[in-house]
């Protein structure tokens, strides 16, 4: 088997990797603050890079949407579509939902489920407007 070892991915020490993004527009990431990436780890399992670009492309995924935390990191993954030779997908970062105290809200943290709307008699689509337009707010 040999001494354990990882994959990286050699991200170039010049020039910028460019991220489209829907809502940011063009946006330029010096690869000079991009490390070489793990991509496979010593126990042989996948990264979440590298996992999350192979499961996209797999399952050909046309749309990306996150939040706007991730975009940095969207780096990462064009780097990884273009060794792969995989053209990415569009990518869609939008601002975070805070609560009213400032916290990020994420499904770990004050999250409701979107059947207790329904059940209080919210119309689907009045509930699709109100959450596509928070972040904009």
């Amino acid at each position: 088997m040999g001494a354990p070892h990882t994959i990286r991915l050699k991200v170039p020490m010049e020039g910028y990797t460019v991220i489209e993004d829907k809502v940011y527009g063009e946006v330029q990431v010096s690869n000079s603050t991009i490390d070489d990436q793990i991509l496979m780890k010593t126990d042989g399992y996948p990264t979440y890079h590298l996992a999350a670009v192979v499961d996209d492309y797999s399952m050909a995924i046309s749309h990306v949407l996150r939040g706007e935390e991730w975009l940095l990191s969207t780096a990462k993954h064009v780097l990884v579509y273009n060794a792969m030779e995989w053209v990415p997908p569009r990518f869609i970062h939008l601002p975070l939902l805070h609560s009213s105290s400032g916290d990020k809200l994420s499904k770990r943290n004050s999250a409701v489920h979107v059947e207790s709307y329904q059940e209080r008699g919210f119309l689907p689509e009045a509930v699709l407007n109100f959450i596509a337009l928070l972040g904009w707010s």
